[in-house]
């Protein structure tokens, strides 16, 4: 008995336990799924409302004093509160976060349903118009008779009122024919015709540059749009015409607005309230059934003044419709005089859009660390052109660093994290600038050998120092105890790549970094399937500019092979000799450009030369284009974008008519993959080697706290016939990888194998 009396006090404590953990861990991912929502719709606001466009709003630190109040939010309440909290600092009513309730519509605004829409109250036309347009949603042939029933009885109304409003929002359809029915009808009751107001929203042409320096043509803008009018068809003078509206109005903002400015309107609002004026508001739903709307355009007035405002405010009533009878006075009245002057502040400059890159902060606070994931995430999401390309779909990726970021215990440590999570774009031109924290721990000395991925293993390709117990050719195995494979796998974490050889390239660059004159042990086979232990001193400082000329070819950069064929290492040839170069190869039956590397700007004046062809398409060009007048329809939020079709220039100089072969590998990255697309355009050119890096677009740059910048690419480039080239690269027609036997013996396989197909394919 006592037997069976501990152990069921042990199954008691163990499923408590089980049951603690869970509501804990239920818990903690609440927290994360509001801290995520919270970024998004920080992200919303920054990059779309109009406010921050022109008025100084301190939208970070309305985040970091929000941030603390979302994390230890216990109920739906206190979300919705914090939320609320952040926004105070816009001062728009139109922008909010509400748990949202199944709303009831209620009889008593706008009127009884089952009555007629249109009637006379003492000589005073009253007409509701979401009744009607609810009506016409049912059944558009009555869109006709509504219209001819209001036209019948203008000429015996004293006044006009035209009901707006509306229990809750409209459905879409319905706010089609409610659209449809107000611009038929006003155009029937007025006279002469009226300019209404306009419409601002921001635009987003790509993501503009933060630093000195990146692409430049990529812009933010503020737009208004050009005022429309409305012409009246009446053939007697309008009578005074009052519009009712609540929060739930349609957006009529600009007809209101140039009716109202041009005296022919009063415009009576029920409730505190203001409808949406400018647009429909662009809504995120957020955990706890919390959900946020957001304003993304505004009214212009025809005075330049922004906003609607409304000739009387009404107090809500359960028992009269006190705004109804407002309308009904102020048409009976009809004295423009008593209107409110017009406040609304008139818009002036426009403000610096650059971000705040905190400099002074070398390890940001939590709260200052979960902006720069906020801001990263959001400008990944919003302007990098390539994101559907990502592996993980990157809603998923917010979540997953907020506890990272949370977690960092010092500064070096922030900076990896940055790393990391940049590394999840996928995009060869990610990068972080001025990490030098994590850069002194990860170290920058190496010791004199450079390494290769080659035949899939990581070999050593160079030797600077003959003394050094290690020989081209040799084969790593560990590097201080580890297995090489777990070693690769670490530093792959912090690199960012849009391909598995780009990521090799860098991987093997850094996969002996480390402290200077410490020494690193491996444990290598050498050629002769040999295996032994070396020990080597980490004594080259990987920031030594002489590195990147021991990488570089020694060959002519110009040359006519003995094979008779030409050949042009486009690395090194600045763009001045490119009038030599073709002048040295004029005469030969085909040239080898040699792309393994980095070119300088000489494929515009190239490319031209290599084609008879005129207007030929080199590459295809498209950024996003945002515009916050668009955001809240889902059908083109985020879905526009700025293209165009890149051609090349017009040559300068005799065309070059032989035969062209280019070689390439994981070396050629963005500009030197242009130059392929460049030339693969002009003529029939046969690539030979390995992929490239997969990576082209016009690098931008963003900002985080601590002053760390982040890069990526800001165009989605692809071939002139459409094909992808990011995460893909630039496919050899004929592959040749190096091995590490042509690399101990010091041969260029791919140029021998270049060599040998021209000679197989040009002569007889």
């Amino acid at each position: 008995m006592k037997t069976q009396k501990l152990l069921a006090v042990f199954l008691s404590s163990f499923i408590f336990c089980q049951v603690s953990v869970a509501q804990t861990s239920t818990a903690e991912d609440v927290r994360i799924a509001r801290l995520a929502g919270l970024a998004k719709v920080w992200g919303a606001v920054k990059y779309f409302h109009p406010y921050l466009a022109y008025r100084e709003i301190d939208w970070d630190r309305a985040l970091i004093e929000t941030l603390p109040k979302v994390s230890s939010a216990k109920t739906a309440q206190e979300y919705e509160s914090a939320i609320n909290q952040m926004f105070a600092v816009l001062n728009d009513k139109s922008t909010r976060a509400e748990i949202e309730t199944e709303r009831v519509a209620s009889a008593s605004i706008g009127g009884n349903t089952n009555q007629n829409p249109i009637k006379n109250e003492s000589g005073i036309l009253v007409i509701n118009a979401t009744q009607i347009a609810t009506a016409v949603a049912k059944d558009d042939d009555k869109l006709s008779g509504f219209v001819t029933s209001v036209t019948q009885a203008l000429p015996n109304a004293k006044g006009i009122v035209i009901d707006m409003r509306s229990a809750s929002g409209m459905g879409d359809i319905d706010l089609y024919f409610f659209g449809v029915f107000m611009r038929q009808a006003l155009s029937a009751l007025l006279e002469g015709s009226v300019v209404l107001g306009s419409t601002r929203y921001r635009q987003h042409n790509g993501y503009a540059t933060q630093t000195g320096y990146g692409a430049d043509f990529y812009a933010s803008a503020f737009l208004t749009s050009a005022p429309q009018v409305l012409q009246g068809q009446a053939k007697t003078k309008t009578p005074p015409i009052a519009f009712i509206v609540n929060e739930h109005t349609p957006s009529f903002g600009e007809i209101l607005s140039g009716l109202q400015a041009a005296g022919r309107a009063f415009v009576i609002q029920d409730g505190e309230r203001a409808p949406e004026s400018g647009g429909a508001p662009l809504t995120i739903a957020l955990p706890d059934n919390v959900k946020v709307r957001i304003r993304t355009t505004e009214l212009v007035n025809p005075d330049g003044s922004v906003e609607l405002q409304p000739d009387s405010v009404i107090a809500k009533t359960t028992t009269t419709d006190a705004a109804l009878n407002a309308a009904l006075r102020a048409v009976q009245e009809n004295n423009p005089s008593q209107r409110p002057k017009n406040t609304a502040k008139i818009f002036t400059d426009l403000l610096d859009q650059k971000d705040n890159p905190y400099t002074d902060m070398q390890f940001p606070t939590v709260e200052y660390r979960l902006l720069a994931l906020f801001r990263f995430w959001n400008v990944v999401n919003y302007f990098f052109p390539y994101k559907k390309l990502i592996d993980d779909p990157w809603e998923n990726v917010l979540p997953r660093y907020i506890t990272r970021f949370e977690a960092n215990k010092d500064a070096a440590d922030y900076e990896f994290t940055v790393r990391e999570m940049v590394a999840e774009m996928h995009d060869s031109h990610g990068g972080t600038r001025n990490a030098n924290l994590s850069l002194d721990r990860l170290g920058r000395f190496q010791p004199n050998i450079f390494l290769g991925y080659v035949e899939n293993q990581s070999v050593v390709t160079k030797v600077l120092d003959d003394k050094l117990p290690i020989k081209v050719g040799d084969v790593i195995l560990t590097v201080d105890g580890e297995p090489v494979e777990k070693r690769r796998a670490d530093v792959a974490r912090y690199v960012a790549s849009s391909t598995p050889q780009w990521l090799m390239r860098l991987v093997h660059f850094r996969l002996l970094f480390g402290q200077k004159d410490t020494v690193v042990n491996l444990r290598v086979r050498g050629t002769d399937k040999q295996i032994r232990e070396v020990a080597l001193p980490r004594s080259q400082s990987i920031m030594d500019p002489k590195l990147a000329a021991v990488l570089q070819r020694t060959t002519p950069v110009i040359q006519v092979l003995p094979s008779g064929f030409g050949y042009v290492d486009l690395a090194r040839l600045p763009a001045s000799d490119v009038d030599k170069m073709f002048d040295t190869i004029k005469n030969t039956p085909a040239v080898i450009f040699d792309m393994r590397g980095y070119p300088n700007g000489t494929a515009w004046s190239i490319a031209p030369r290599l084609t008879e062809k005129k207007n030929v398409v080199a590459a295809q060009f498209s950024r996003p284009l945002l515009e916050g007048k668009s955001m809240s329809d889902p059908d083109y939020a985020g879905a526009a974008s700025y293209s165009f079709a890149q051609k090349l220039p017009d040559p300068k100089g005799d065309v070059y008519r032989g035969k062209v072969v280019m070689l390439i590998n994981e070396d050629a990255i963005s500009q030197a993959e242009h130059t392929c697309m460049f030339f693969e355009a002009a003529t029939d050119v046969t690539f030979i080697g390995t992929p490239t890096a997969g990576a082209n677009g016009d690098v931008t740059y963003m900002v985080l706290p601590g002053n760390l910048q982040v890069s990526f690419s800001g165009h989605d480039v692809r071939h002139a016939d459409g094909r992808q080239l990011q995460r893909v690269g630039i496919q050899p027609t004929i592959r040749v990888a190096p091995t590490i036997r042509g690399i101990v013996d010091g041969r260029d396989e791919i140029l021998e194998r270049a060599i040998k197909y021209l000679s197989d394919t040009t002569r007889k």
